[in-house]
């Protein structure tokens, strides 16, 4: 059911947080939230003696009949058929991905839109979902009007001709599709997709573990194995860009150009007012989503993008919204290749060298694995690259200037060492949250640098190796002790970063551990 419930003081808000339901905050000044619950979870709410209000007693019910009235939309099924018919018309410049299917077998995929769409060329990468919330209708309008318009703008249009020539750019169509079909917000497993994502999941909304459930894992397919420099997510509900962090009030390291590029999407948009800022204090406090992750792990510059404060507004709107955003994601994808840029490749074979791209304190980005190329957004200024790569000695390079609406280009031919090291920070949990906690989970990664990141008691987190670890004649790898107070712990072992995981044993302080010993 839905219901609302006024919000009248912060101890309110934290009652109603500690339940982790799945809600919007809503109202002129955020006065209520609009949660979407159970009867077994509308019984906790009665039990901390908040009030409420059933605005709708079966969803189910009532939204069993959308599909059949609103026929200006589009349904699954019709967005699939435009997909595949842009593909069709136009080979060149327009490739559909499948990155898996949903639970009732529908397709999770997305328009990857380039020249040489076929080929991974050193060219800076921007996506748009939508969809994540079933019922949250337009940001799959939004994303399948804009495959449209740039198909047929290329070599028609300059400006867009121009970006599809010097990015690639990827339309996820529908990260929900069974959502869309049955307008639901959750999946239909009941999970809430926007509160199931790894980088400090904390059992939201549902979610049972760190992407679990077959749509959160697609996106993530996508997400992990490109490297977007700008991500933007649609919702609705309200109309307001969330950026991040959601799970913490503290600022994220890359605040100051988030914050000036999350501005730009709002001026160059054409709706009369879109306020931006950040999503836990500026709207509310969530763990698990797709913004948190895509920044934590992988440094996009990610946010969710509110488009309406109506989840169904009328059809008659339906291109009033998409054109309020059309400037601005034509905006992103330009920006998205200003900054920092460059190739990392062998110094012995000239090949592309997978590594990470630490620039300043910021969270690091990553190469291309194919094309060698890195990208990251920044304001003018002047920056230190470094690269850490398995395999390589580390390299540095200082006083790299950036101007306006540019992008410098610092290439690294890299020297052939030995070593493995962490990789990339990939899933955590810190059991509902601690302020205490630093959040600076980079430190992980790279040799041992005494710049170390701590889980917390009663947490974890999955690190990501790059390549295989090989149980080869004793001890096969260390966990490294980051001060002088030793801390027992638990390792595990998988072959994927979903497990299964296999204990090692446990440490205390710095810890050989032999993989032989997993059985």
């Amino acid at each position: 059911m839905q219901i609302r419930i006024p919000i009248e003081n912060a101890a309110q808000y934290k009652l109603l947080a500690s339940l982790k339901l799945s809600m919007d905050f809503h109202g002129p000044d955020f006065d209520h939230f609009t949660a979407y619950v159970t009867p077994k979870e509308l019984a906790q709410i009665e039990a901390l003696g908040l009030n409420y209000e059933i605005e709708i007693a079966d969803l189910n019910k009532y939204n069993e009949d959308f599909w059949e009235t609103k026929t200006s939309y589009h349904s699954y099924q019709e967005i699939i058929d435009l997909a595949d018919s842009l593909v069709l018309h136009f080979p060149d410049i327009c490739e559909k991905h499948i990155f898996g299917y949903s639970l009732e077998n529908r397709q999770c995929a997305a328009l990857k839109i380039s020249d040489n769409v076929s080929a991974d060329e050193p060219e800076a990468e921007v996506m748009f979902d939508g969809g994540i919330h079933g019922d949250e209708v337009g940001g799959a309008e939004n994303v399948i009007r804009f495959a449209r318009d740039l198909c047929l703008g290329y070599g028609t249009d300059p400006a867009i001709t121009d970006l599809i020539d010097d990015r690639e750019i990827w339309l996820y169509l529908m990260v929900n599709p069974d959502g869309r079909v049955h307008d639901t917000r959750e999946n239909t497993a009941g999970v809430d997709l926007n509160r199931d994502w790894g980088y400090m999941w904390d059992g939201w909304g549902g979610s049972t573990g760190a992407w679990s459930q077959p749509e959160s894992k697609a996106l993530r397919e996508c997400m992990y194995n490109n490297q977007f420099v700008v991500h933007t997510a649609y919702h609705s509900g309200t109309e307001y860009i969330s950026l991040p962090w959601s799970y913490r009030s503290s600022q994220p390291a890359d605040w100051n150009h988030i914050y000036q590029l999350g501005g730009l999407y709002s001026s160059s948009s054409n709706y009369p007012s879109m306020p931006y800022g950040q999503g836990n204090t500026g709207m509310y406090a969530i763990n698990g989503s797709t913004k948190d992750s895509n920044y934590g792990i992988m440094s996009s510059i990610s946010w969710s993008m509110e488009i309406s404060d109506s989840k169904h507004p009328p059809a008659s709107q339906i291109m009033m919204y998409y054109n309020y955003n059309y400037p601005a994601m034509i905006t992103m994808i330009e920006y998205s290749g200003y900054g920092l840029q460059g190739t990392v490749t062998d110094a012995n074979t000239g090949e592309p060298v997978t590594g990470v791209v630490f620039i300043n304190n910021y969270f690091p980005t990553f190469t291309d694995p194919t094309a060698g190329d890195y990208h990251k957004y920044v304001l003018p200024g002047t920056y230190s690259i470094t690269i850490v790569a398995n395999g390589y000695e580390t390299q540095t390079i200082d006083n790299v200037v950036v101007t306006s609406n540019n992008a410098t280009t610092t290439d690294f031919i890299m020297q052939p060492a030995n070593g493995q090291f962490v990789y990339r920070f990939t899933s955590s949990q810190i059991p509902d949250n601690n302020e205490a906690d630093e959040g600076n989970t980079p430190a992980v990664i790279g040799a041992p640098d005494n710049v170390n990141y701590s889980i917390g008691k009663n947490g974890w987190c999955v690190l990501d190796m790059q390549y295989p670890v090989i149980d080869g004649p004793g001890d096969d790898f260390i966990v490294y002790e980051g001060d002088s107070s030793p801390e027992g712990f638990t390792c595990y072992a998988g072959e994927t970063i979903d497990g299964p995981w296999i204990s090692l044993g446990n440490g205390n302080g710095t810890t050989e551990f032999d993989l032989s010993n997993s059985g």
